[in-house]
């Protein structure tokens, strides 16, 4: 029984991993994604990366070290969708505030569409979660955390971003 689970959470996350790739193709052939950047982005998307990489080392330590320390708390695809959402969000808000998140192509309220559209969507699933009573059981994250914690990454990338928009816009208005 156990390893029929871990066989169709294995499908499920390869499933969702090919439709994201479709999802970003579709986006690219749409021209919503253009990944264009000038000289002085792709300095600062470098050094994003960076802090972005030095994060999910530091929270993949902080994890191995709560698990040994706590005990099992939560599973491990969940741990390992923390730990990336924390990085990317970081690599995300350092991109945004050098003005390096987009390509000089791309129309941020689009983006910015998009990535209401995930954050509720995937908000969503984790409401039915918590309200099924699956997210936690036996005192343990699953690996239905996923989705909540992806749509809390976006909401914060998206709050981030859209500050900045609107406090762009209105000192190019002045």
């Amino acid at each position: 029984m156990e390893h029929s689970m871990g066989m169709g959470l294995g499908l499920g996350v390869l499933t969702g991993v090919a439709v994201g790739l479709l999802f970003v193709v579709v986006l690219f052939k749409m021209k919503v994604l253009d990944m264009t950047f000038d000289e002085r982005q792709k300095r600062a998307r470098g050094q994003a990366f960076a802090w972005g990489f030095a994060t999910l080392v530091i929270c993949v330590a902080v994890y191995g070290l709560s698990d040994a320390i706590l005990g099992h708390w939560i599973d491990v695809l969940a741990a390992c969708i923390l730990c990336v959402c924390i990085a990317v969000t970081v690599f995300a808000i350092v991109c945004i505030r050098k003005d390096a998140y987009l390509s000089l192509k791309e129309r941020p309220r689009r983006i910015m569409l998009l990535f209401a559209v995930l954050a509720a969507v995937n908000l969503a699933l984790g409401a039915i979660y918590i309200r099924n009573g699956t997210l936690v059981e036996n005192g343990m994250l699953t690996s239905r955390a996923c989705n909540p914690i992806t749509g809390i990454m976006l909401l914060v990338v998206l709050a981030v971003y859209a500050a900045k928009y609107l406090r762009d816009r209105k000192e190019t208005e002045e």
